[in-house]
């Protein structure tokens, strides 16, 4: 029975396909598979279904989760910050912008069971699908695996590092070139592994000058650091 079991399991694309999904980004093994298909299902696929559970519990649950794990990390990195300055990092690191955009980069709609056209697909269902999976592996692992498997995810795609954020530099450099109408463009000079984490370098070049230049875990942190650059030169220095 065990072995006709196994065999049956083994012969479920979806469960695999979940498996290997949550080993690549989260780095660990679900137990409890269940969680997680109830974590990629969408309240459209219930309605026209007609039955099921959608991700919204688990969304409640893994939003109060990442939470936790952010002031954690928070608290222990920054042990000279006050709740004020505690609590507009947390703001900047698990806000919806920042949690829509990394459940794209993973591609969890791509994973998701729900029933809507592609141009239905409103950016807060990735962030809400990311909650959902993090509800499961809390479910699913318990609190310390899911703070790891969270910090090395957003270490990553350098999520951690919007806590020093206060302005967006890229746009506010593209501001600044589209009143004067000035081509704007970041160009990837290098990108490289490093202690088995990507870099890159990526600089502005604006009217076929280079502007600024630095280096990031990510494109995106890259282009703010060479934004933030030119802005320097441009603006004065940046705070």
């Amino acid at each position: 029975m065990k072995t006709e079991l196994s065999h049956r399991f083994q012969r479920d694309p979806r469960k695999r396909a979940i498996r290997r999904y949550v080993r690549q980004h989260f780095g660990i093994r679900p137990r409890a598979i269940a969680n997680y298909l109830e974590a990629l299902r969408h309240s459209s696929s219930i309605i026209v279904q007609n039955g099921g559970v959608s991700n919204e519990r688990l969304e409640f649950l893994g939003d109060a989760v990442l939470d936790m794990v952010v002031v954690d990390d928070l608290y222990h990195r920054f042990p000279d910050r006050d709740e004020g300055a505690l609590t507009r990092m947390k703001s900047r690191v698990v806000n919806r912008a920042s949690l829509n955009e990394l459940g794209k980069s993973i591609g969890l709609v791509e994973m998701m069971d729900l029933q809507m056209g592609r141009n239905e697909i409103h950016a807060s269902i990735y962030g809400n699908a990311f909650e959902a999976i993090v509800g499961a592996v809390y479910l699913d692992l318990g609190y310390s695996k899911t703070r790891i498997a969270v910090n090395r995810l957003f270490s990553k795609y350098d999520i951690q590092g919007r806590v020093h954020e206060t302005v967006d530099f890229k746009s506010k450099l593209h501001e600044w070139c589209q009143q004067r109408r000035k081509k704007i463009s970041f160009e990837v000079v290098r990108s490289f592994r490093t202690k088995g984490r990507n870099q890159y370098e990526i600089q502005v070049v604006i009217n076929g000058k280079v502007r600024g230049k630095a280096l990031g875990s990510s494109k995106k942190s890259a282009e703010q650091g060479a934004a933030r650059k030119a802005c320097e030169h441009i603006f004065g220095p940046q705070n």
